[in-house]
This record gives C-alpha cells, structure tokens and sequence, in this order.
C-alpha cells in the first residue's frame, strides 16, 4: 500500500533565522558524534558554508529546521 502526503521541505537558505539556529544545533550534534575529525562546530561556520553543506549532503528541512530524513521526491 502505498500513502502519498504532502509534505513541504525547505532548503537551509529558505529557512527563517529561528529555524537556521535549529539547524545548526543539530548540525553541532552530528558533529560530535560522527564529524569528531573536525575541530570546529558548523554553528560556527557563515551561512554560505553551512548551506553549501546542507545542499551536499541533500539535506532538507521542515519550517522549524527539523532535518527530513529519507525524503524521496518524485
């Protein structure tokens, strides 16, 4: 059976500033436990970088900055 939904997914410079800060939270999160090699936080880094590596990686968010994980998009 297959469900379909709508669902909205929003790129890191779409994002509204409250949202962004979501977004880095979590970015510092996965940065400590699977980016360890780096010694500096994303929260850290201009948003350009930070949303060059969102669009790397394919990351998509909902309006709050919760990452979508497994989005397929046909």
């Amino acid at each position: 059976m297959t469900i379909e939904r709508k669902i909205n997914a929003y790129n890191y410079q779409d994002l509204s500033d409250d949202s962004k800060i979501n977004v880095k939270i979590w970015l510092d999160e996965m940065q400590i436990t699977e980016l360890a090699q780096y010694t500096d936080y994303p929260s850290d880094w201009p948003d350009e970088d930070i949303n060059e590596h969102c669009i790397s990686n394919k990351y998509l968010f909902d309006k709050y900055g919760k990452c979508i994980h497994n989005l397929q998009v046909k």
